[in-house]
């Protein structure tokens, strides 16, 4: 793979870090555009995908350090090589989540109206982040002689791609829940759908990963997180509905 692109000198780009960039660069756009219909302004959009950036790299950073602890003994600078790979997305969307809340009630906005804006914005930019492991040789699958597979140079032998269905699979829910932004039925409709699609997708292709050892009956802990957003998203969506239903 190319974990590295190229080096300027002293400046070296790394293909992850590139495709942070660009997701964020990407996401912002498409949300400031998209704002309007939630009544939310652009530049507070853009102040609320800065922090998103930051809070969110920071949570995966630090679930990763915690899932990985024993590889960090004696080398603490590597805990800060965020552009070579080693995030968690669970623990960035937990901390970005956090982030969103406090934004929205410090700026006075409707915490269901900007979940939902920024809902399918998180799909499209964790699948681009998806290209940056691909790219890094990260995140990878399991063994297999299918024709599906891929040789990275540290696996010797062929592996599922997880990395490129995750993009693929990413792309679609954000592709579901983009259009259905005009005409949602109540809000919270979106990030609830988010959370159930996200966690389903999540929860299966976790069963082709072979860089995550199983922790509770054959189940990783992505798995058992991802039940726990499905469940979250079903409760989330049921009483959005019915509060809409009560409202009417």
């Amino acid at each position: 793979m190319y974990p590295v692109l190229f080096s300027i000198g002293p400046l070296t780009i790394h293909s992850y870090g590139l495709m942070l960039g660009i997701a964020f660069l990407v996401t912002t756009y498409l949300a400031s555009k998209r704002a309007k219909i939630f009544n939310i302004p652009k530049d507070t959009v853009s102040n609320l995908t800065i922090l998103f950036l930051i809070s969110g790299v920071i949570g995966a950073r630090v679930a990763y350090i915690l899932y990985n602890m024993n590889d960090f003994v004696g080398r603490p600078l590597q805990m800060l090589m965020v552009n070579k790979g080693g995030l968690i997305f669970y623990g960035g969307l937990i901390s970005a989540a956090c982030t969103g809340v406090v934004f929205a009630k410090i700026k006075h906005l409707s915490i269901p109206d900007t979940a939902d804006l920024m809902a399918p914005f998180i799909a499209l930019g964790h699948a681009i982040g998806r290209l940056g492991c691909f790219l890094n040789g990260c995140c990878f699958g399991k063994p297999t002689d299918s024709f599906l597979g891929l040789c990275f140079p540290h696996t010797i032998v062929k592996v599922y791609p997880t990395q490129l269905f995750s993009f693929a699979g990413l792309l679609i829910i954000f592709f579901i829940l983009f259009p259905r932004q005009e005409r949602r039925s109540f809000k919270g409709e979106i990030i609830s759908s988010y959370l159930m699609l996200y966690g389903a997708f999540r929860f299966f292709i976790e069963f082709l990963r072979g860089d995550i050892l199983p922790v509770f009956h054959g189940l990783t802990a992505m798995q058992l997180i991802s039940i726990v957003l499905i469940i979250s998203g079903m409760v989330l969506y049921i009483l959005m509905k019915n509060l809409k239903k009560s409202d009417g």
